[in-house]
């Protein structure tokens, strides 16, 4: 959510997408990150989307954090704000642990909770990769960690080492595993550990064609991710479900290999079992919380709706989405948003992003 004011800057002339952030990402302010936040979270409640894991991949100070976590609370959208660590630390430096362990005593609000992002045995050295795992359990937090996201990551051993050191589990959720051979899925499965596909941004981003078949076969708990919007361009849902189903029927040359309601599930409840909250939202069910969307089925692209199931999934979009209730609460009706200011967002976004550009002279 950070960089979400940098929308399609995946290139520049300092090359592709990883070193257009690492020049990007020194000239975030606590302010910018926060404008990014802003806008993420806009575009989120307007596609339809209730429930974010702000991944907070740029953590440069206490601030940048707080700051954050403020424009989440301001939001009212539900979400967990996952700590994480600088863009340019490296790899034997942990995050901020001190100050994790000080906004961990207390969750910010009833709708954001706290976790952490780390980067895991496929990106730090052991001991910093350890000690993170050590404190986030010490504190009863959970994890978020790319895991296995190109061969070259995936031929490190990674999830063996995790699987090791019992750093596997309900509580640690695996993101990518784009390049995990089956064995490595099976261990995962067996552990327990839930697990986020972006398939947009796997492929734009040059990772590979995730292998949804095969994460179906060993029996993966799947949530569905759009990652950033400097890869995926916007925050639709819709697109992603979309697209699950036809990576997995097309690269398994079956049809019938999953059904819609398969990723539907995997946006909804499966998504929400994935961040540890399948007992508070994801199904319209006596005792969920109130997050709930309504979407057009007389549009001229939703019209006529012959099976809701594969209607989500194949045809609607995010201007299709009239009514977004969270935790109860209207943030948007009859196709309008009514908590934000989207003229000020834009603005603000656009000078924030205009300003990053110029001083990381892109």
């Amino acid at each position: 959510m950070w960089n979400t004011a940098a929308r399609g800057l995946w290139r520049s002339a300092k090359g592709g997408f990883m070193p257009t952030m690492a020049a990007i990402s020194p000239h975030f302010t606590p302010a910018e990150v926060a404008i990014g936040v802003d806008l993420a979270l806009a575009e989120a409640v307007n596609s339809g989307i209730t429930t974010v894991h702000n991944w907070a991949h740029n953590v440069r100070s206490p601030a940048h954090a707080d700051a954050k976590i403020a424009a989440m609370v301001r939001s009212g959208v539900r979400g967990r704000f996952a700590y994480g660590y600088a863009q340019d630390v490296g790899k034997d430096q942990p995050m901020n642990l001190d100050h994790l362990s000080t906004i961990a005593r207390r969750r910010p609000s009833n709708l954001v909770s706290i976790g952490i992002c780390a980067r895991g045995p496929d990106r730090s050295s052991p001991p910093v990769w350890q000690a993170e795992w050590d404190v986030a359990r010490r504190l009863g937090l959970p994890i978020s960690t790319h895991m296995a996201s190109d061969p070259k990551s995936a031929a490190s051993g990674g999830i063996a080492a995790l699987a090791a050191r019992e750093g596997l589990g309900a509580d640690v959720q695996l993101v990518h595993l784009t390049a995990a051979s089956r064995a490595d899925m099976d261990r995962v499965a067996q552990a327990g550990s839930p697990v986020s596909i972006s398939p947009w941004t796997e492929l734009e981003v040059g990772y590979g064609v995730p292998p949804i078949a095969d994460m179906i076969a060993a029996g993966l708990l799947l949530g569905l991710s759009v990652d950033n919007m400097v890869l995926a361009g916007q925050a639709d849902m819709f697109s992603v479900m979309r697209l699950s189903t036809d990576l997995a029927r097309g690269l398994s040359r079956n049809q019938l290999l999953m059904k819609d309601m398969t990723a539907l599930r995997w946006a909804t409840i499966d998504g929400a079992r994935s961040l540890g909250l399948g007992q508070q939202v994801g199904a319209l069910t006596p005792g969920m919380r109130a997050d709930i969307i309504a979407v057009r089925v007389d549009a001229l692209n939703t019209a006529p709706a012959a099976d809701l199931p594969s209607l989500l999934p194949h045809a609607a979009r995010p201007d299709n989405v009239s009514l977004v209730l969270i935790d109860g609460v209207v943030h948007k009706r009859d196709g309008q948003l009514v908590r934000v200011d989207l003229p000020a967002i834009r603005a603000r976004a656009s000078a924030s992003v205009a300003k990053i550009r110029s001083a990381a002279a892109i």
